[in-house]
């Protein structure tokens, strides 16, 4: 439901239309016939002498949020028409060539009937009593609306203002931070072998030494490239102590995959009061652990038990209103978790609804794994925890699964071929009385229930053929200055003999820099080199890599070389 006020011209031609005998407001909804012509449904108080007001309420999205645009049309754009060869006029045709309405959209039409009861007034001039009146009725009857209106939103989270948002906010237990309120930003460091995203809740503790406490002021998210992110915290009152750097460093509960936490910085005071906008962010975050009543608070409230995997709700599972089927599927089934996820319904199911539980249905599965082994293969003493590593990796990935999720053939390749002792992979799902897949789509509310021990047929081994030899080249720019009496031909056949000298050094443990370049061709005695301006270039295929004094390497691989390719000598003026 919404409230949206009307204007004083909306009002006053609405009253206007009324009081001369007219039809106000009648809806009509756009649609197009097989041909793609406009369809209007015929007006009601029909037959229509004239049409005098065609306005267009289209929906238009804006962002992520949905607005209505109003559109009016003129007696230019569409004509009154008889949709009957009695030739009474009873619809609408919008004229080709000239502004149309959306399909679906809605119309908005005021007109005059033909047959009409006696109107008591006559008198509707500008300045007549009548109109006076209307006029001033319609300017109230506006203001009234616009009143309604700002009551309206007084009532939502998102367009409250003021006393009113400290009342809306109050429902969930948060308060407005008053002026002279101790805050500070807190760091949260992940763990370094935790991977995926790691969720730290709104109003998270943390203290100090002396016991001093604040809380999180939002919901902080470290998404999985994240290893650090801060969030700003509030102290537990207003007299609370205001923190030193580093000294808010413990958590009252434990987070998992959260290593560490301080603040970087020391807390401060507010020197004003919190705004509306950072007491609806606070709030937002602050709802989710006191809503009741709804499909997303029971979906939600069940997920966060330690041991569901998933949950499905089906309303009206039997085509009864009043009735929720929940299905959940059980990571861990055990009484413990069964009868925390009976309490978890108790406290958030709608009251008076009729919640039918039941376990989501499972579909049992053999799994076969065909291995290529790297190399010569491996001994039996490897074989056995590989398999196990193998049957592990697999049963945890097909578990995880969500009801109506996908199994995917590649996805269990991956999962297998991380282990380099391994160069190919084929994973069999043998479902109960069916043939094997390499892919399967669960149905709705159904889990996978994996049998154990897995079958590995075939081990193999495959001989691996070696590294392919490679060869990489090396041009170089050098500007230099020459010793006195030396010439340009001198100095270039040296520099070209000891540049393919230092090439043949270098291995995967000695990568190729500009800086081992100049050491090993440096020459006293006939040039000096310009260091900061030399360059090395690189070419192994379509690669280019340029190197120049104390800026990159090029590390070699196994049976790579470096091979000369054009030297650019650049003798500069001046000598040594």
């Amino acid at each position: 439901m919404s409230f949206i006020p009307r204007t004083y011209e909306e009002i006053a031609r609405d009253l206007l239309t009324t009081l001369t005998g007219g039809t106000v407001r009648e809806i009509l909804t756009v649609s197009f016939d097989g041909e793609g012509n406009i369809k209007l449904d015929k007006l009601k108080n029909r037959p229509v002498r004239r049409v005098s007001f065609v306005e267009e309420i289209r929906e238009i999205t804006v962002g992520a949020e949905k607005r209505q645009k109003r559109i009016r049309y003129t007696s230019a754009d569409f004509e009154l028409v008889s949709s009957n060869e009695e030739g009474v006029k009873d619809s609408i045709r919008f004229r080709d060539a000239r502004n149309r309405p959306a399909i679906g959209a809605t119309l908005v039409v005021n007109y005059y009937p033909v047959q009409t009861d006696p109107v008591p007034v006559n008198d509707l001039n500008v300045g007549s009593v009548i109109r006076t009146l209307m006029e001033t009725f319609s300017r109230e009857l506006a203001l009234t609306e616009l009143n309604l209106e700002f009551v309206y939103k007084s009532a939502f989270l998102e367009t409250a203002e003021g006393s009113s948002l400290d009342r809306v906010v109050a429902l969930v237990g948060v308060k407005r931070l008053p002026a002279g309120h101790p805050v500070v930003k807190v760091q949260f460091k992940r763990r370094p072998e935790t991977p995926g995203r790691i969720t730290v809740p709104v109003s998270t503790a943390l203290t100090d030494s002396a016991g001093n406490r604040y809380l999180t002021l939002s919901t902080l998210v470290l998404e999985p490239n994240e290893t650090t992110r801060e969030v700003l915290a509030g102290g537990e009152g207003p007299g609370t102590k205001t923190v030193a750097v580093g000294e808010l460093n413990r958590l009252e509960l434990l987070i998992a995959g959260i290593s560490e936490v301080s603040n970087p910085q020391p807390a401060r005071q507010l020197s004003a009061p919190e705004t509306d906008d950072e007491l609806r962010q606070r709030a937002r975050g602050a709802m989710h652990g006191v809503i009741r009543a709804t499909l997303n608070a029971l979906h939600f409230g069940l997920l966060s038990i330690p041991g569901v995997k998933n949950v499905t709700i089906t309303e009206f599972p039997n085509e009864v209103a009043g009735e929720l089927r929940v299905e959940v599927a059980y990571n861990e089934d055990t009484p413990e978790v069964r009868a925390q996820v009976n309490q978890k319904i108790r406290e958030l199911k709608p009251a008076g609804i009729r919640v039918i539980q039941s376990d989501a249905g499972k579909r049992t599965l053999k799994v076969q794994v065909e291995l290529t082994l790297a190399g010569t293969g491996l001994p039996e003493s490897e074989i056995v925890p590989l398999k196990k590593q193998i049957e592990d990796k697999i049963s945890k990935h097909l578990t995880d699964i969500p009801p109506g999720g996908t199994v995917r053939r590649a996805q269990l390749s991956t999962l297998v071929l991380e282990d380099k002792r391994l160069v190919d992979v084929r994973v069999l799902l043998i479902p109960a009385g069916q043939s094997a897949v390499e892919n399967l789509t669960l149905n709705s509310g159904e889990v996978i229930e994996v049998l154990k021990p897995f079958e590995f047929p075939l081990i193999a081994p495959e001989q691996l053929p070696g590294p392919v030899a490679r060869k990489a080249k090396v041009g170089a720019f050098l500007p230099l200055h020459l010793v006195v009496g030396i010439t340009e031909a001198d100095v270039e056949t040296a520099l070209n003999l000891a540049l393919t000298s230092f090439l043949s050094t270098r291995r995967i443990d000695a990568p190729l820099t500009v800086d081992a370049m100049v050491a090993a061709t440096r020459d006293d005695t006939r040039y000096a080199l310009i260091r900061d301006e030399a360059l090395l270039t690189v070419e192994v295929g379509d690669t280019f890599l340029q190197l120049s004094d104390g800026l990159g390497e090029y590390r070699l691989v196994e049976n790579e070389t470096l091979e000369k390719d054009q030297v650019n000598i650049e003798v500069r003026e001046g000598g040594v």
